[in-house]
């Protein structure tokens, strides 16, 4: 059976090599009319957010006014949209490999590329950020100057999301060895923080952007400084709604603020924005952060800090 096997693949790729390359019905030549997919191989992720346009390119406008038709070999992995001007808009449904097709209405035009859909990022557990210029290990994703934009955030199992971050405004930071904390942090991620004098810079924040539309993130908040006066940070997080809480921040070894389940809005952004508290009495109105948690909806909140 298998010599016949790799007969029937030797033909089905002889076919697909005709289809990519030649024009049904016509003669080789310079002037004959074409169209064509811009990449012989396509690579997208499944799910809504991820679905792409694909847009034909032809040899000249007349053959581009005609009507052509899209199709997929296997229906199970992707739907397609055809749209007015010849593109196709196409969302991956499941994780495989299957072909691509585009052809004229007589069927004389032609043109076949491969399409790969990837599993897309699935939020189900929760990714850690450390603020400040002491790099913490994973799984900590390390912002350690207030200039650096992070894209690609890893989640605790170790999963690349599209996820970014970037300041909002200004930060100062500083690091100092002498903080503990009882919630399970590694010293690196109380060592240094982000802060700002709140008499000089009434507030500041970051931008979590490319989340996914319509879900729902908590954010986990803690900020501990080594300072005799009484600190306080307010945070809030705002998307399509929006939440906030205060946090005593001096000195403080197990306490954190949680913003549930808030929605991103529709340039799927959450931006969160911290400034000194109702109850800050120190002589700078010191506000900030050493570390954030993203959480997925319903996640177990308690695990974190086992």
């Amino acid at each position: 059976m298998k010599p016949v096997k790799n007969i029937i693949y030797f033909f089905f790729f002889v076919f697909l090599l005709i289809s990519c390359t030649e024009e049904i019905g016509y003669e080789k030549g310079e002037n004959r009319p074409y169209v064509r997919i811009p990449e012989r191989d396509i690579m997208m992720e499944t799910d809504e957010d991820n679905k792409i346009t694909v847009t034909p390119i032809f040899d000249n406008e007349t053959t581009a006014a005609g009507k052509f038709k899209w199709s997929v070999a296997d229906q199970e992995l992707a739907s397609l949209v055809e749209n007015e001007d010849n593109s196709v808009t196409i969302t991956g449904l499941k994780p495989g490999y299957t072909y691509l097709k585009v052809e004229s209405e007589d069927g004389k035009l032609q043109y076949t590329s491969t399409l790969k859909i990837n599993q897309a990022f699935q939020f189900n557990a929760p990714i850690f950020i450390d603020f400040g210029t002491i790099r913490s290990d994973s799984p900590f994703n390390c912002m350690l100057k207030p200039s650096d934009k992070l894209q690609g955030l890893v989640d605790i199992n170790g999963f690349v999301s599209k996820y970014g971050i970037e300041v909002d405004g200004s930060f100062n930071w500083l690091d100092r060895n002498t903080h503990t904390n009882t919630l399970g942090f590694p010293d690196n991620v109380t060592f240094d923080m982000f802060f700002n004098d709140g008499i000089h810079v009434a507030s500041a924040g970051f931008i979590l952007s490319k989340l996914k539309k319509g879900t729902k993130y908590t954010f986990v908040c803690y900020a501990t400084i080594d300072d005799g006066g009484q600190t306080q940070t307010r945070y809030t997080a705002t998307g399509q709604n929006e939440k906030s809480g205060l946090l005593f921040t001096s000195r403080n070894t197990s306490n954190v603020v949680i913003l549930e389940d808030i929605v991103p809005d529709d340039n799927q952004n959450i931006k969160l924005t911290l400034n000194p508290g109702p109850d800050n009495y120190q002589w700078a109105l010191f506000y900030g952060i050493n570390s954030l948690i993203i959480v997925p909806e319903n996640y177990d909140l308690n695990s974190l800090f086992d």
